[in-house]
């Protein structure tokens, strides 16, 4: 590339220059993937540019908006939406994109000057597309998605199959440390069942109404078989997943274990910098069990937050993963009163309080307030327990908010007290502060900043006189313009 990430990082601040947003679509079209080149303005790439000596049609008559927050719990998914693109069909000439298939097919967006190689143009957006429509006789509608729809898919659907009551039922899947789960009867006249679907690297026990009983483990196929006939609920205990690289049982392992291996998403669409960053900060042990039909998404939330993280699909299409701690260290962004629009900061959200914080763990995957007659009375409370609990309280909290927070235990996959514990103190510690949500409505290029990165903003307003760091929860803007509105927790 001629022009450095500098350059292109100056050019995109600089108010004025002219800016080219290239689109490449590829629908299905008559049995085959056609790549569609359009632009917002006239473009032809170079005879040494990928792709070589390509006429971009000047079609595209509208340059989609990109936002992205996090939940309001700032943990599990974030929110990302491309809007749409409109693309001129004026005289009909395009109705026949009306017929393509478009859901799910890549789109790419990259963005540049007119004058530029196209080699030099960077990209904006690695997504797909969701629907194309007539927004009317003259214009087309492409509804952009990041690849975070990818995810939203069951996470199995492979059936037990066979002649059991369970024959039509998903192989259950099984990460991490779980323990008391469920395992599906594969086949009644040798008692085997499964317990995940893959190799699996322990069987520690196996229960017939809470009693431990023997059994044969087949830990290549994710199987057990009983050594006689079980009287009473059958579960057992287990360490889960081994395949490819083998066992793992933290939240970041596990979630590139789901998604490389049971959605369309490979190891090249995992952003490796942002997890291994978070495998360094999340060490936890936890344990998920899916015994039923489910959603990768639903899954990969409840893993996140375990430990209060947050994830996502970054504008370059790479899942990125990361946890909302206290606003410390060095921002990427110092925003001062003159990169802020007239009246461009106020207040969105006032966080209460909390004074205590509890934490479900060791989660019992099927509770059992019937088991076998021999069961002493403190196992027979064990296994009628969803979970465990531990809980933090800051009296002082209630001393000045009359109305501080005391929410019921939040569920987690964690497995440890003191992991759970350890946990349930830091939530408190980000919790017990009065906090805020604000918006502020800035000058800056766009691009330059992503969900989960510290800002520093100094503005005569909100206690920001002398200069606050505050972490970027959300981002609104135009790849064509220098107006960014970012929504900022502090």
């Amino acid at each position: 590339m001629s022009i450095s990430d500098a350059q292109y990082q100056a050019w995109l601040a600089r108010d004025g220059e002219r800016r080219v947003l290239l689109v490449e679509a590829m629908p299905y079209v008559s049995g085959s993937v056609l790549t569609r080149y359009m632009a917002s303005a006239p473009f032809v790439s170079g005879p040494s540019d990928t792709p070589a000596s390509m006429a971009y049609d000047d079609i595209v008559r509208s340059v989609p908006q990109f936002k992205s927050s996090m939940a309001d719990v700032f943990a599990g998914q974030t929110r990302p939406s491309w809007g749409e693109i409109e693309v001129d069909n004026s005289g009909g000439e395009r109705d026949g994109w009306l017929s393509d298939a478009w859901d799910g097919r890549a789109v790419r967006l990259y963005l540049g000057s007119p004058d530029w190689s196209r080699n030099d143009f960077r990209l904006i957006l690695d997504g797909v597309a969701d629907d194309i429509v007539a927004r009317s006789r003259d214009v087309l509608q492409i509804k952009l998605r990041d690849k975070q729809q990818l995810l939203n898919r069951p996470i199995q659907t492979s059936l037990i199959g066979g002649t059991t009551a369970n024959a039509d039922k998903p192989k259950p899947l099984c990460y991490g440390e779980c323990y008391n789960v469920r395992p599906l009867l594969t086949d009644a006249s040798t008692r085997r069942y499964k317990v995940h679907d893959g190799q699996i690297s322990a069987i520690s026990a196996v229960y017939a109404g809470g009693v431990s009983v023997s059994f044969t483990a087949d830990l290549p196929n994710g199987e057990f078989t009983l050594a006689a006939a079980a009287t009473g609920e059958v579960t057992a205990d287990i360490k889960g997943d081994a395949s490819g690289s083998g066992y793992i049982d933290t939240v970041g392992a596990i979630f590139q274990r789901i998604v490389t291996t049971r959605t369309p998403l490979s190891s090249g669409d995992i952003d490796s910098s942002s997890f291994s960053a978070f495998a360094a900060l999340c060490t936890q042990v936890v344990g998920v069990y899916v015994e039923s039909r489910s959603n990768v998404l639903q899954v990969l939330d409840q893993l996140a937050q375990s430990v209060g993280a947050w994830y996502g699909i970054g504008r370059d299409g790479k899942l990125k993963i990361g946890r909302l701690d206290a606003p410390t260290g060095s921002p990427v962004l110092d925003l001062v009163v003159d990169d802020v629009e007239q009246g461009g900061l106020s207040v969105r959200r006032r966080i209460l309080p909390t004074a205590t914080v509890r934490l479900n763990y060791k989660k019992n995957w099927s509770p059992n307030s019937a088991p076998a007659s021999s069961v002493s009375d403190g196992v027979r409370a064990a296994l009628a327990a969803e979970s465990l609990t531990v809980s933090d309280t800051d009296a002082s909290v209630k001393t000045t908010y009359l109305m501080a927070q005391e929410p019921d235990a939040e569920a987690t996959l964690l497995v440890a007290q003191a992991a759970a514990s350890a946990e349930a103190t830091r939530r408190l510690t980000i919790r017990k502060v009065l906090r805020y949500v604000y918006e502020v409505k800035c000058f800056t290029a766009p691009q330059s900043v992503e969900i989960g990165q510290l800002v520093r903003l100094t503005h005569p307003r909100f206690g920001f006189a002398a200069g606050k760091l505050a972490v970027i929860v959300g981002i609104t803007e135009s790849p064509t313009s220098n107006r960014v509105t970012l929504e900022l927790w502090a």
